[in-house]
């Protein structure tokens, strides 16, 4: 029976508010079979038994904020598109090794990747695919003013820049075209662009409306970059179904959620640390300095009016942020008043919405599929044991291991 296996370990199954304390985890091939107490499983003689010293058994985690191009990773050894494809297949096994057993990607090789992925051909997340992020012209992707738009279309792994609704259909389709998902815009500038700021307003009315017009005839959504209100609002009053970053939100952008039951994707810790971080350029230093603090009260904002919100993190892997560590959005998400359990639910049932994927993942329940994690210690009691991918003991993904560390010991 090795294609039996047994987690034991305290389970945190994201459907709950409390623990099971002592818990097993049944999982027969890809799904698990039973998740519950321990002295109600039936575990056969020769099942395949797994757990470690104060183990906790959890949900993978879901980033629904991403984008794998590789640019600035730490493995990066090449600036070409093939020398950037393989860094960010070295990147995906990071991923995994921190937890991640599913992401939201934006950028040109979610495709190809989910693809190689779902084969067996490459170890990574799952990934639902974002294609290339949606700005205009002198907007938030538009990152060198020396080459035309069109160049910057074909070159860039990034973004996409759209001017005009004529532009907007095509480009939309283009994303499509290229296998995405849903689609990701820019509603407002940001930190990292040079030539615009952080309240510019992006695409007008009528371009956001043929934006989210072809998005629904896709059977998708549409998500926004919001960091200044007046952009955001806007795009929420134009029918976005999903707020990314979200830094300055007010009572009336977290009531038009409310009332159409808009997510909010985190991005917290690059949000709450950018201004301590090494090496960035001086436009980005700047525009840092002001974003902790409206951060901060847009997450105990959007805390106070219900909004869903689901744990994303915009990291690269690159120093600043690297996929090692990106268990800190957990913690980052409770510094703004979120239980640990509400971030743990953040970054596993919610995220497998986002994705369209909550009947198979995010909970440990059974029927669902197998993505797992083993973590030493309890993140209901210290929920930065999840920063550290040192303490993810054991990663499963459809009943697959993953990962296995040395602490984790077979057999009952």
């Amino acid at each position: 029976m090795d294609h039996i296996k047994v987690l034991l370990g305290r389970i945190i199954d994201s459907v709950g508010e409390e623990a099971i304390e002592d818990g097993a985890v049944v999982i027969e091939n890809e799904k698990i079979t039973y998740a519950g107490p321990r002295d109600r499983a039936a575990i056969p003689a020769d099942a395949a038994v797994f757990t470690c010293e104060n183990a906790t058994i959890m949900a993978g985690f879901i980033d629904a904020h991403i984008h794998l191009v590789g640019s600035e990773s730490i493995h990066k050894s090449g600036d070409t598109p093939y020398d950037l494809l393989l860094t960010t297949v070295k990147d995906l096994c990071d991923l995994v090794d921190a937890g991640v057993t599913g992401v939201r990607d934006m950028s040109a090789f979610g495709r190809p990747l989910r693809d190689a992925i779902a084969r067996g051909n490459i170890k990574g997340p799952r990934i639902m695919v974002g294609g290339r992020v949606l700005s205009m012209s002198s907007g938030h992707c538009d990152f060198d003013v020396t080459k035309p738009v069109s160049q910057c279309n074909d070159e860039d792994l990034t973004g996409f820049m759209m001017d005009g609704p004529e532009d907007c259909y095509k480009g939309v389709r283009r994303q499509f075209r290229e296998g995405a998902e849903f689609i990701k815009i820019c509603a407002t500038g940001g930190v990292s662009s040079a030539i615009d700021d952080v309240n510019d307003q992006e695409f007008s009315e009528e371009e956001l409306r043929v934006i989210i017009g072809e998005a629904k005839r896709h059977n998708t959504y549409v998500t926004a970059h919001c960091t200044g209100t007046a952009g955001t609002k806007a795009a929420l009053k134009a029918g976005i179904g999903c707020v990314e970053h979200g830094v300055m939100l007010d009572e009336e952008c977290c009531e038009i959620m409310q009332k159409n039951n808009v997510p909010l994707v985190t991005t917290l810790s690059v949000s709450l640390g950018i201004a301590d971080m090494k090496n960035l350029p001086p436009h980005m230093m700047r525009k840092a300095q002001g974003v902790k603090e409206h951060a901060m009260h847009s997450y105990q904002l959007a805390h106070a009016y219900g909004i869903t919100v689901a744990l994303g993190t915009d990291y690269s892997n690159s120093p600043n942020t690297p996929f090692h560590g990106i268990g800190r959005e957990f913690y980052s998400l409770t510094r703004c008043g979120y239980t640990p359990m509400e971030a743990i639910k953040a970054g596993t049932v919610n995220g497998a919405r986002l994705m369209r994927r909550d009947r198979e993942i995010g909970t440990v329940e059974a029927g669902k599929l197998a993505d797992l994690v083993l973590v030493q210690g309890d993140p209901l009691r210290d929920i930065r044991v999840l920063e550290d991918a040192d303490n993810v003991k054991m990663v499963l993904i459809g009943g697959a291991i993953q990962k296995q560390m040395p602490e984790v010991r077979n057999g009952l």
